[in-house]
């Protein structure tokens, strides 16, 4: 299974991949981090990464990237080897299990204008696009069709649900 946002439905040890939105201490900003269990890496999708100015974001990310590794530990995941032998990869080898995982900013994807209040918005689109095994395009994310299309399928779903 290529990607799953919500750990508490899946166990991580059956997916590559696990899409965590994540706010700076109650700010207006949100950024996409994918944490890659394959690469032992913390992937962070900013729709604003010129803006380096948000140390408190980059702290955030740090805590996760230190705390992570510890309840994969204490959770047991390095021993659920029915899908992958976490100690042959590479990126697991020679680090003990509460080594930090890596933390690697993506560039070159869609940016939202610095006057907006998108992010959220590109942090939607850009795991729809990582889930569709997609890559994130480095331009021509819409938001008001994205908005619109969103609110459409919220809708629906209320519909269908009723």
């Amino acid at each position: 299974m290529k990607g799953y946002a919500i750990p508490s439905k899946m166990p991580w040890h059956l997916t590559d991949d696990v899409y965590v939105p994540v706010n700076s201490n109650g700010e207006f900003h949100w950024v996409l981090a994918v944490v890659a269990l394959k690469e032992r890496c913390i992937k962070v999708y900013d729709s604003m990464f010129s803006n380096r100015s948000n140390r408190k974001l980059f702290s955030e990310i740090q805590k996760m990237a230190t705390m992570l590794p510890k309840y994969l530990e204490l959770s047991g995941f390095y021993e659920q080897n029915e899908r992958t032998n976490w100690s042959v990869l590479k990126c697991y080898q020679g680090k003990n299990k509460s080594h930090p995982f890596e933390v690697s900013h993506v560039t070159g994807i869609a940016q939202q204008e610095i006057s907006s209040l998108d992010c959220e918005i590109f942090v939607a689109a850009y795991a729809e696009y990582l889930s569709d095994g997609l890559q994130v395009p480095s331009c021509g994310i819409n938001v008001d069709t994205l908005r619109l299309r969103y609110a459409s399928r919220l809708w629906n779903y209320g519909i269908v649900k009723a």
